[in-house]
């Protein structure tokens, strides 16, 4: 009796210790793609910047999870973002924002905010819009 529940305590702890290691490893994709329909082709030294935000609270600056940023754009321009699941907060709201710059001058920004669902993996389109001067 003893050695079973030696047993069953052991299987118990280890279960618990790996399912919660599965758990701190989980990440979560994050793709899709950005683009713009201005018919123009963009010097080689346009960046595009696009980030993983939280833009939970309203009075604050985002808050940027990751960020990707790449020269030479392009129409579209894929990404993917793989994060450690431990860095999303549950109740805060998370968003893919997107700009194009050139010789730190706005070209392109995205207008409307693009939620993210952290139990979707369906990619996620971001139109930029051209910025006036």
């Amino acid at each position: 009796m003893k050695n079973c529940f030696k047993f069953l305590l052991s299987f118990i702890v280890a279960a618990s210790f790996l399912s919660g290691c599965a758990t701190s490893n989980a990440m979560v994709e994050i793709q899709g793609e950005v683009w713009y329909k201005a018919r123009i082709a963009l010097p080689p030294e346009a960046v595009i910047s696009i980030k993983v935000q939280d833009v939970s609270l309203m009075d604050a600056p985002a808050v940027v999870i990751a960020e990707f940023e790449r020269s030479d754009v392009s129409t579209p321009t894929p990404f993917q973002f793989l994060i450690n699941r431990d860095q999303f907060e549950a109740g805060h709201t998370y968003t893919v924002g997107a700009r194009i710059t050139l010789n730190d001058k706005l070209m392109f920004i995205n207008e409307q905010a693009y939620r993210i669902d952290l139990d979707s993996s369906e990619p996620i389109s971001v139109l930029l819009q051209k910025v006036a001067r």
